[in-house]
């Protein structure tokens, strides 16, 4: 094992779920022997958790213009470390890595697709992606197709999936059944999220004034806060709509369920969706990007059409006057997480993709 060592590259500042699947992988891997590390943006949320979790880290500046005195410090990194094989986030991460890493000899360097939005087709990316990367990494078959739609130069045979893996072993059931009916929303407080159809749907629930008291229960922090609040104001029972912010241990949120909403517009893998059906909660999905490879519809939650709060609304209330069909969704959807999106089967594929050792065929529990 320690003639492998994969360098996870990512410059992006913000925190989100990209990140949260970079760290954590990094510290399996690492647990299960193998070596890994991370260069991250100097200051980034990135850089200050991995300190904190006593993970390797450079700090290394990386920007568009992939700087010579970038490009030194990332060769010098690589070598010091004896870096095998190369995971690099954005575009401009593998500019900069890919190079770095040819000039330092490394023969396996992966880019990452996290997005399921087009490929420019410029002359430059096909160097970097067909001539210095060996492979680009999707997360979703829907990435995939929108990935090679765009980008007719690129041999299929170079794009990979790779699922996110949950680790079902944090992600659980409940043992207590959550005290009243909640409705949750994990994510961004960002336009992309699909938080005003959502918004407008539970205008149309409230309005109904359901002797349950279902609470709308939202985790989360960005730019849409403001109107957001603005919005609960207008309610005829504002006290039920809950901005928790930032949720550092997201699996108890996802516990206190009833449902998980997840109206995204575009999504990259959905990791909250995963992880709140590996908990055992149904998920109500846009049919958007990957959303549809995670939620199976009427068995392990419900799909609606993005940009409709009217169908967003309906199957929110379908599930409220149905609990003992939300509980059979959710019991479902634990068990399409844990055969089909473990952790373990992650990282065996990722380590395939890159050149690393096999692992011990161990899974977590399968409650």
């Amino acid at each position: 094992m320690s003639l492998y060592r994969i360098c996870f590259v990512n410059s992006i500042r913000t925190w989100g779920g990209a990140e949260v699947w970079l760290l954590e992988t990094v510290i399996a891997l690492r647990e299960k022997g193998i070596q890994a590390d991370i260069v991250a943006q100097p200051g980034s949320e990135l850089h200050r958790r991995a300190v904190l979790a006593k993970i390797p880290v450079a700090a290394i500046p990386i920007r568009f213009d992939a700087a010579p005195w970038t490009l030194a410090k990332l060769v010098r990194h690589f070598r010091r470390t004896g870096t095998t094989a190369i995971w690099a986030n954005l575009t401009k991460d593998l500019k900069a890595a890919s190079v770095a890493g040819r000039l330092a000899g490394i023969r396996t360097i992966v880019a990452s697709r996290e997005s399921d939005f087009p490929l420019k087709s410029k002359m430059y990316y096909r160097w970097y992606f067909n001539g210095l990367a060996t492979g680009l990494l999707v997360n979703s078959e829907a990435t995939r197709r929108t990935v090679l739609a765009s980008a007719s130069w690129l041999r299929p045979d170079r794009v990979h999936l790779l699922y996110k893996g949950i680790d079902i072993d944090r992600f659980q059931p409940s043992a207590v059944p959550p005290s009243g009916t909640v409705i949750g929303f994990v994510g961004q407080f960002i336009e992309r999220k699909g938080l005003r159809d959502l918004m407008r749907a539970w205008t149309m629930i409230d309005s109904a004034a359901r002797p349950d008291r279902p609470v709308l229960r939202l985790a989360g922090e960005g730019p849409l806060q403001d109107e957001i609040l603005a919005w609960r104001g207008t309610l005829a029972r504002p006290s039920d709509v809950e901005l928790v912010g930032f949720v550092e241990r997201v699996e108890t949120f996802h516990q206190e369920l009833s449902v998980l909403v997840m109206p995204s517009l575009s999504e990259g893998f959905g990791l909250a969706a995963a992880e709140a059906s590996a908990c055992g909660v149904p998920v109500i999905a846009t049919a958007t990007s990957s959303l549809p490879e995670i939620v199976v519809p009427e068995k392990t939650g419900l799909l609606v059409p993005p940009h409709d709060p009217a169908s967003l609304a309906a199957a929110i209330q379908k599930l409220l006057d149905d609990p003992v069909l939300g509980r059979r969704l959710g019991l479902n959807g634990r068990t399409r997480i844990v055969t089909k999106f473990s952790r373990n089967r992650t990282l065996q594929r990722l380590l395939e993709l890159t050149g690393g050792p096999a692992l011990k065929p161990k899974e977590g529990r399968q409650k």
